[in-house]
C-alpha cells in the first residue's frame, strides 16, 4: 500500500523542475552563511575553498544553462540576485573583522542598486542590457579580492577590491549613457 502526501508530491515535482544551472546558483546561496562563519572564525583554508566553489558554481551555472538551452527568466533574475547577496554578505563579514570599512561596502551596494534600477527600468521598456566587458572585469576583480581577503592576504585583496569599485563606477557610466540614449525615463 502506497501513501501519497500531496504536499510532498508537489515538492518532488517542483524539485524536478529546478534545472541544474539554477541548483548551482542556489548552492552559492547555501554556501554564503558557511563562508561567513569560516571568515569570522579565521578558517582561512576552508574560506578559500568555499570561495573557489562559489566562483566555480557561478561560472558553471551560465555555461550549463546555455549548453542545455535552459536559459530562463527565473534563472536570469535568480543569478544576479544571489551574486549580490553573496558579495554583500561576505564583504559585511570583512567589515565585522575590521578588514574593510563600511564605506567600501556602501560604494559596492550603491553601485549595485543603481545598476539594478537602471536595468529594471530599461527591461520594463523592452530594452535588455547584457553584462558589459567592464561589468565582467569588475566581477573578476571583486571575486579575486574576496578570495584573497578570505585567505588573509588583505593588502592585495583590498587593492583589488578598490580596483573593482573604480571599474564598477566606470561601467555604471556606460549604463547611464545607454539609459539616457534610450530615453528610458520617459
Amino acid at each position: 500500500m502506497e501513501i501519497h502526501n500531496s504536499k510532498s508530491d508537489g515538492f518532488l515535482r517542483n524539485l524536478q523542475i529546478i534545472s541544474l544551472a539554477n541548483l548551482l546558483t542556489i548552492s552559492r546561496l547555501i554556501i554564503t552563511p558557511f563562508l561567513i562563519y569560516t571568515i569570522l572564525k579565521d578558517y582561512y583554508l576552508i574560506s578559500g575553498i568555499l570561495v573557489i566553489v562559489a566562483v566555480l558554481s557561478d561560472w558553471l551555472d551560465g555555461i550549463i544553462a546555455r549548453k542545455t538551452n535552459d536559459v530562463t527568466k527565473h534563472g536570469e533574475l535568480l543569478d544576479p540576485a544571489v551574486d549580490k547577496i553573496f558579495t554583500i554578505s561576505v564583504l559585511v563579514a570583512f567589515v565585522e573583522k575590521h578588514l574593510l570599512s563600511t564605506f567600501i561596502v556602501f560604494l559596492v551596494v550603491l553601485r549595485e542598486m543603481i545598476i539594478t534600477w537602471f536595468r529594471s527600468v530599461m527591461v520594463n521598456r523592452g530594452i535588455v542590457i547584457p553584462a558589459s566587458f567592464y561589468g565582467k572585469l569588475k566581477t573578476t576583480f571583486q571575486l579575486m579580492a574576496i578570495f584573497l581577503l578570505s585567505i588573509n592576504i588583505t593588502e592585495i585583496g583590498i587593492i583589488l577590491l578598490w580596483l573593482s569599485i573604480i571599474i564598477a563606477y566606470y561601467s555604471a557610466f556606460d549604463y547611464l549613457k545607454l539609459f539616457i540614449k534610450s530615453k528610458a525615463w520617459e
